[in-house]
């Protein structure tokens, strides 16, 4: 043991080295088992007594570790920084220990600084976690402390370099000196370092851009050079690592100044039972390692031969004895999650961590050690069972040798891990039984939300209520949330819910009260989890005059203000119930009761009251429920409002009009709006909750076609909304059951709040589920009538929002679709190369001819007016889609209903013009009409677009027309398909199994073609007749899934009979069986069959065309032909290749034109191959990417784009960078690791500023605020972050730190870049509307820099702009005075001729005309 200190020691009997096993068990707590001059008695505890000193001459040759009893006060000791926290460390010591160092303790520059932070100033301030990390090595003065209220002592570690070198003197300071010394004050050279020691003054030299160190922050330094004298002493230093702290072995030295912490040379000469004893500094000192202070946790002593030399580290010195205690574990570098050595696994091999509350099963007994039992963990880890811990688990007298037996070399106990010790690379572990059989042990064993039982322990005063334990853990009870009417006692065991789990405090928060057991509670312990709308149980806390503040799980609060309160005015402290979160602003959530106002599909009057970027904020007012004493009291009846929110995916079903809607919609309009779920409404379901009841659980059938919403989408599963009351489960639907596999090779892209329809399959009463399909064939009829009804309501939405613009006279209502008008051009879109005009007699009215319409054609001179037509008029964008092609302005005619002669037509050649995100805009070939609107989705469900999949603009098709008012129509594909197919979708048939379709007889393939073939020719012509008439007749028309005609009973159609036979497009076998199936058709009319998919796709085109009176003879002919193919003539093969070959050169031309629109992948690979190092064409393809939601695909693009631009294209470089950061911020969670990487890649300050903008336009505040912390410390030298920094500030709302920034700014930045940092910084003030500040520093600037024109001309236009005219006037006549010469008197002049003709009089003009005249006259007499 380390001798104790009141007497020195006197020498003793020299004991023989324990060589074997046997003589080894023999010897416990550090003392042989032999006879000694003090014997002990023989009733004496053994165990207790080993622990103390038995005999001085054992402490003079043993090597016990440092303990609370040995620890001097005021002693410098060495420890390992081991948790960090803004105002305090927490450092390991020798022995086990622990202390404590908080901010006033680090040393006079820090403490300095910290003051200064404190008054506001927090230019050079920065926490601990910036200062110290875990694994830091540190010395320093040991203070003893005495807790209140507490028989227990605790460790204060001061590491104050005036306290830690007050003993040293500046004389004795050599060459190689190491010592910790703090930043006082950071110069562009270097460090002034504060030392401590007397009359010694440190610098340490370090160029400005390598500056690392702040004010206060601790280092080693090792004396360079030093200059003595009778006073003082002055020594360069530099800059030392903790392992690189060597002193140099000296015949004579100064013990004193061998600090804690340094690396000497230590030879040993003895193997002691406990460790080595041996000497250092060329045997000058006695040194001494103990076992547990090896190189390696697992190292014996045997490993260290005599007479060697080692590195090892002091760890202390005794102050009386002068005795050195050594480890010789250099590298104390620690995990900060684990606390584990990096380097303590062997080989590949990795090592398991062990966490504090872990039980290790098969701990094995190594040896008796120093201190206790030492095991072996999972085969490569070091642990310790103290013998204080084996002896609390005996109580009164009891034999030392039965107690140790159970611990024999190589024996297994089971353990449970306390806590791990970084100096000594080893885990203090317990096998006592009710330590390693607690089920709770440490916080991390509970969690917010779980129900434990707790044992109360005592009553707490503090906060009138118990603590209370579960298992190892502390727990309290407050009182708001006591049980009423319970009794407690200490002892008595409750049940309760955990609330809050206080990690830094190391206490949970418990309750008992019967709201919080209740099953099935929803407790809020995370406050990511807060939803809107969202119901969670909570206790009052603080009831006031205007609000009730809640607190719910984890800490979590939330606000009821008293107009929310709805009534319920009756609220108390303690009072629990259940509250709804209202709305949430990051931490603040706002309450309102759980009470529902409002059901799914109840329409509601509502009042717009607010624009927002989700949506539109609206009112709902209605007649609060009032007491039959108040109405008589008061004949006025009361309102309440309710608050809600319309999201912009529920202002329309059609994306490119959910802005228009806003326009139409202003703050102040009524409107009507059904409630979806909670707070949340919808403008765009108004009309189908008017048109039905709502169904609910109980009404819905199994069949029924019912709205609903998308959730959420993945790339395999939809989670779905239904619109059925009291079943707020979502529904899952594959996305693979969406697809008909109409249109090969398209993605299915859903997004939140995206309406679909769908079918009822089964309804699970017991677990109230339901089980749907989303499927196009099972919610459709297939009745075309139907998708035009749906265009129809597209149109008329089009022209309600026409007729709102209207009302707020709004220019763009002027014009309508097919309406003549004569446009100014005025340039091409640089990046859609699409022609911008203006429309003549409206320069406010913007229009556009889409790329793809101009074509090759040369773009007209800028100002020039052209005649054109209205394609169609955008509404959200407010702007008309125009053509200046002659062909259509004469065939393109203004509004007017479908000409009779064209009703029903099909095989009508039309040109495609504009693509839409809804519709598609096409012009008939012939003759003068209207406009055609074609549908790009047949249904809400046609997730494939296969309506307009094969139209793209400026190609031909043929269309059929499906309205007999409207010129609305489809593609003839698609017409030809779906012409005639009128299914039921109410009820579904009964579906055949496999087996029994496989049964199925087939007829022989030959035979089957034959039959086919005949009978096709034979019942064509009688099938065209006999479609329209027998389908009318036998199949009512559907109409969003119900029967039209029939009455409505109770929100249900009236049942009719099943339809027999198999649903249209029913893949429910394998397909290659299904090719198998033919059915029988026995001369019935095979009109009824329906085609799949498959057929649809191969099948020839040219079998299904009719003739058409609108064709060409060459088409006529070819839709002629007969089902049997025949070989072409040479005329035709001819006209074919032609045909091919002219095809093929319009799509060489269409990719060889550079001002062509992109609209495919392909166009944007050979974009980018064509120009690999633009990064336009990369961000212009992640742009594509993105808006089709591919991000992924968009993210490998950008790092595609980093690794083929050339290195020395650094700009475009940083583009890329740019985007990729955008996109992780916006899309990813990533952020950091890519700001890493972007970093290495490129200038930093670049980035920096990159990112700086980036997170202002995402609005990451908090984010913001760090990084600018970062770019302030990193690039404080570089005179244009500051603007960039003070800019944010602005934005942050932080204007008041700005002027101390540009107070900071100025100290660090030289002389030279002061004035353009002033003009900076005030032009930033002007910006932000602080006119007076920015007043003030540009007239400190004229005045003291009076020959600075720019300066003058700056500090003018700045007034004019903000209005200021007088004050400029006062600036001008103030630079006029100034002796300058001609040149620039000459512009103020003129600066101040231009004020007076804009902002002034003709006498005003005279009067400056005149003092210029004088001026000259009067410089041109002194010059002569």
């Amino acid at each position: 043991m380390v001798p104790n200190e009141k007497s020195f020691p006197r020498g003793g009997t020299i004991h023989t080295e324990a060589k074997s096993a046997d003589s080894t068990s023999n010897i416990v707590f550090g003392a042989s088992q032999k006879k000694v001059k003090k014997s002990l008695k023989p009733k004496d505890n053994l165990l207790e007594a080993a622990d103390e000193s038995t005999n001085e001459q054992l402490e003079a040759f043993s090597a016990e570790t440092l303990n609370m009893d040995t620890l001097q006060e005021d002693m410098l000791v060495m420890g390992v920084v081991k948790g960090v926290t803004p105002t305090a460390l927490q450092v390991a010591l020798p022995g086990r220990m622990f202390a404590r160092t908080l901010v006033a303790d680090i040393s006079e520059a820090y403490t300095r600084v910290a003051k200064a932070a404190m008054s506001g100033d927090t230019t050079d301030y920065h926490d601990l976690t910036e200062l110290f990390q875990p694994g830091r090595i540190v010395y320093g003065r040991a203070i003893k402390t005495d807790k209140l209220n507490c028989n227990r002592t605790t460790l204060l570690l001061s590491l104050k370099p005036s306290e830690v070198h007050s003993s040293l003197h500046h004389k004795n300071i050599k060459k190689g000196f190491i010592f910790s010394g703090a930043v006082e004050e950071i110069q562009e050279h270097g460090y002034v370092i504060e030392t401590g020691v007397q009359g010694l003054q440190a610098f340490v030299a370090c160029e400005e851009s390598k500056q690392s160190l702040h004010v206060g922050q601790l280092a080693f330094v090792k004396v360079q050079q030093i200059q003595h004298d009778t006073h003082k002493s002055t020594c360069t230093c530099v800059l030392v690592d903790q392992s690189q702290l060597k002193v140099k072995s000296q015949n004579e030295s100064n013990l004193d100044y061998i600090l804690p912490g340094s690396i000497v040379r230590f030879k040993v000469s003895k193997h002691l039972k406990d460790g080595l004893k041996g000497s250092i500094m060329n045997e000058s000192f006695a040194a001494y390692t103990n076992e547990h202070h090896l190189a390696s946790p697992l190292d014996t002593l045997d490993a260290y031969e005599l007479n060697q030399d080692y590195y090892a580290r002091v760890l202390y010195v005794m102050p009386l004895t002068k005795l050195v205690y050594l480890t010789l574990n250099l590298d104390i570098k620690t995990d900060p999650e684990t606390g584990i050595q990096q380097d303590d696994a062997d080989g590949d091999e990795e090592l398991e961590p062990l966490k504090v509350g872990s039980v290790v099963e098969k701990a094995k007994v190594l040896r008796l050690g120093s201190g206790g039992v030492v095991l072996l963990l999972n085969k490569k880890l070091k642990g310790i069972i103290s013998f204080k811990s084996i002896r609390s688990n005996y109580k009164g007298n009891y034999d030392k040798d039965e107690v140790l037996s159970k611990y024999g070399r190589k024996t297994k106990h089971k353990v449970r891990i306390l806590g791990y010790d970084v100096i000594e690379s080893m885990y203090y572990c317990s096998d006592a039984p009710n330590v390693v059989n607690e089920k709770v042990f440490s916080l991390t064993d509970i969690s917010a939300g779980d129900i434990v039982t707790a044992k109360i322990v005592k009553k707490n005063d503090k906060i009138n209520g118990w603590t209370l334990k579960i298992g190892k853990v502390n727990a309290t009870l407050e009182q708001l949330y006591l049980a009423p009417n319970v009794r407690y006692e200490a002892g008595q065991p409750l049940r309760c819910r955990v609330l809050e789990v206080n990690s830094d405090r190391k206490i949970c928060y418990l309750s008992n009260r019967s709201e919080y057991l209740a099953k099935g509670l929803k407790l809020l312990t995370d406050l990511s989890s807060a939803q809107v709308g969202g119901v969670y149980t909570g206790t009052v806390v603080r009831c006031d005059d205007h609000l009730v503040l809640v607190k719910f799980g984890s800490g979590i609060e939330g606000v009821l203000y008293r107009q929310n309160m709805k009534g319920q005015s009756s609220f108390f402290e303690g009072q629990t119930t259940k509250f709804r979160i209202l709305s949430r602003n990051k931490d603040k959530i706002t309450l309102t009761l759980p009470e529902d106002k409002f059901q799914l599909g109840e329409i509601c009057p509502v009042e717009i009251t607010n624009t927002l970027d989700a949506g539109l904020e609206i009112k709902i007012t209605y007649a609060a429920e009032e007491d039959k004493e108040d109405d008589e009291e008061d004949g006025d009846p009361k309102v309440e409002e309710f608050v809600g929110l319309i999201p912009l995916r529920l202002l329309s079903d059609h994306l490119e009009l959910l802005q228009a809607q806003v326009r139409v919609h202003p703050v102040g309009s009524l409107t009507e709006a059904a409630c979806i779920v909670q707070n949340i409404f919808s403008l765009r379901d108004v009309a189908y909750f008017s048109g039905q009841i709502t169904k609910d659980w109980k009404s819905v059938q199994v069949g029924d076609i019912i709205r609903s919403y998308v959730k959420n989408a993945t790339e395999q599963v939809v989670d779905l909304m239904v619109s059925v009351r009291n079943y707020n489960k979502p529904v899952k639907v594959h996305v693979k059951m969406l697809r008909l596999n109409a249109v090969k090779n398209t993605p299915v892209e859903l997004v939140p709040e995206q309406l679909l329809m769908v079918k009822v399959l089964s309804k699970e009463p017991e677990t109230k589920t339901l089980t749907v399909s989303a499927k196009l064939t099972d919610v459709w009829s297939g009745d075309l009538t139907d998708t035009a009804k749906s265009v129809e309501r597209y149109l008329d939405e089009v022209a309600q929002i026409r007729t709102g613009l209207k009302e707020i006279s709004a220019p763009i209502a002027k014009y309508s679709v097919g309406e003549k008008i004569n446009v100014v051009f005025q340039g091409i879109n640089s990046e859609s190369h699409d022609w911008v005009y203006t429309v003549e007699g409206s320069s406010k009215t913007s229009a556009l001819l889409l790329s793809s319409l101009a074509g090759t054609a040369t773009a007209p001179p800028t100002g020039s007016k052209h005649p054109a037509v209205v394609l169609w008029v955008d509404y959200s964008s407010d702007v008309l889609l125009i053509s200046n092609k002659k062909v259509d302005i004469d065939r393109i005619s203004a509004g007017g209903d479908l000409p009779k002669n064209l009703i029903g037509k099909a095989g009508m050649k039309a040109k495609v013009l504009l693509k839409l995100e809804s519709v598609v805009v096409c012009s008939l070939k012939k003759g003068i009409n209207p406009l055609v609107i074609c549908p790009v989705r047949l249904h809400p469900n046609d997730v494939e677009n296969s309506a307009s999949a094969g139209l793209r603009q400026g190609d031909f098709c043929n269309i059929a027309f499906i309205h007999d008012r409207q010129l609305i129509a489809v593609p003839e594909p698609v017409w030809r398909l779906w012409r005639g197919v009128k299914r039921s979708v109410v009820e579904e048939p009964a579906v055949k199994s496999k087996k029994a379709k496989l049964e199925v007889e087939t007829p022989p393939k030959k035979a089957k073609k034959e039959d086919t073939k005949k009978k096709a020719k034979a019942e064509e012509p009688s099938a065209k007749k006999k479609t329209r008439t027998a389908d009318t007749a036998e199949t009512p028309t559907i109409t969003n899934g119900q029967k039209k005609g029939q009455p409505l009973t109770n929100g249900k159609v009236r049942e009719t009979s099943k339809q027999n036979g198999q649903l249209f497009f029913e893949d429910k076998t394998p397909a290659k069986k299904a090719k198998l199936e033919t059915p029988k058709t026995n001369g019935a009319d095979t009109r009824t069959r329906m085609p799949g998919v498959s057929s649809f796709w191969e099948s020839d085109p040219n079998q299904s065309k009719t003739n058409s009176s609108d064709e060409d003879e060459d088409q006529d002919a070819a839709e002629a032909q007969p089902a049997k193919k025949k070989r072409l003539s040479a005329k035709e093969k001819a006209k074919a290749e032609v045909r091919e070959e002219q095809r093929l050169r319009e799509i060489e031309e269409r990719n060889a034109d550079p001002k062509a629109r992109l609209e495919t992948i392909d166009q944007y690979e050979r974009l980018v191959i064509a120009q690999p190092n633009n990064s336009i064409s990369w961000l212009k393809y992640i742009a594509f990417l993105l808006s089709n939601t591919e991000i992924e695909k968009a993210r490998d693009l950008a790092r595609r784009a980093i690794s083929t631009i050339s290195f020395r294209e650094t700009q475009e470089l940083r583009n890329v960078w740019s985007a990729l950061l955008n996109m992780e911020l916006a899309y990813g969670s990533n952020f950091d690791e890519v700001l890493k990487e972007a970093l290495k890649c490129n200038d930093p300050l670049e980035i920096y500023i990159c990112v700086v903008d980036i997170l202002k336009k995402n609005k990451q505040r908090e984010r913001l605020s760090s990084t600018l912390t970062t770019i302030l410390n990193k690039f404080k030298a570089q005179a244009r972050i500051w603007p960039v920094v003070a800019e944010a500030y602005f934005w942050l709302g932080k204007s008041d730190q700005v002027h101390s920034l540009l107070q900071r700014a100025l100290k660090v930045l030289p002389n030279q870049e002061h004035i353009n940092c002033i003009v900076s910084f005030a032009k930033l003030y002007a910006r932000n509307d602080a006119n007076d500040m920015a007043q003030t520093l540009l007239d400190d600037v004229v005045t003291s820099y009076p020959k600075r024109i720019d300066i003058w001309s700056v500090y003018v236009d700045m007034l004019i702009k903000a209005g200021l005219v007088d004050s400029a006037r006062n600036v001008l006549e103030r630079a006029v005075l100034q002796k300058l010469k001609p040149n620039k008197m000459q512009v103020i002049y003129k600066k101040y001729l231009q004020l007076e003709l804009n902002h002034g009089t003709e006498a005003s003009v005279a009067k400056v005309k005149q003092q210029a005249e004088q001026w000259v006259k009067n410089y041109s007499v002194a010059v002569e």
